[in-house]
């Protein structure tokens, strides 16, 4: 059974091109949507400890939005959008304009927006990888939870990552009418579901 950890330095490299590929379609993406130029920096892409992630994300008791899309098809998995509050308020401000008090609270059209989002990014990965492989990648309808990073956490880690087990995380940084901000995805995908993926791509497990 293959485990993100237990990936060599090839393995490795083909996930990471996989996660520049499908950030660098994401952007193109978000960018139609929001009918907006948008820049990205080269993502950060690493393979990481709940610890390691949990730090990243702005500690345990930082209170995010966790978009949650399923993967199905011929891989099995999800992706996880984590959204702060700057990156959330950002995006739905060039709709409508609009201060948002909590991350935790917001309106239908807002979580609409937020939403319309995560399923436009997720797309742009899914067809990513379907391209790279030949597979047939799927998702589903964006699954909107608010709370804390170690809740939020919990997702991946509960359904698709043994305790102890590494995800890999995709940090991109993007320029919007020259405003910074920041966003994170994690993919979590099933131990048959990475075999799969690698064998498709020739590369030896």
């Amino acid at each position: 059974m293959v485990a993100y950890e237990n990936l060599n330095d090839l393995q490795l490299d083909v996930m990471r091109e996989i996660g520049n590929i499908g950030a660098g379609n994401a952007c193109t993406a978000l960018s139609v949507l929001l009918g907006t130029t948008i820049d990205m920096s080269v993502p950060s892409i690493q393979l990481l400890g709940y610890e390691t992630t949990t730090e990243l994300l702005g500690g345990e008791d930082n209170m995010v939005i966790g978009l949650k899309v399923e993967v199905n098809g011929d891989l099995d998995g999800m992706m996880l959008h984590v959204v702060e509050k700057r990156f959330a308020e950002r995006i739905i401000n060039t709709f409508y304009a609009k201060e948002i008090d909590s991350i935790t609270n917001l309106d239908e059209m807002d979580s609409s927006v937020l939403n319309e989002m995560a399923n436009i990014t997720s797309g742009a990965y899914a067809n990513s990888i379907a391209t790279l492989t030949g597979l047939f990648v799927n998702i589903g309808t964006p699954n909107q939870v608010p709370g804390k990073v170690s809740e939020i956490l919990k997702l991946p880690l509960n359904e698709f990552v043994k305790p102890g087990e590494k995800v890999l995380v995709v940090d991109e940084e993007f320029t919007i009418d020259d405003e910074h901000i920041s966003s994170n995805m994690i993919l979590a995908l099933e131990s048959e579901s990475l075999e799969k993926l690698f064998s498709r791509l020739g590369v030896q497990l």
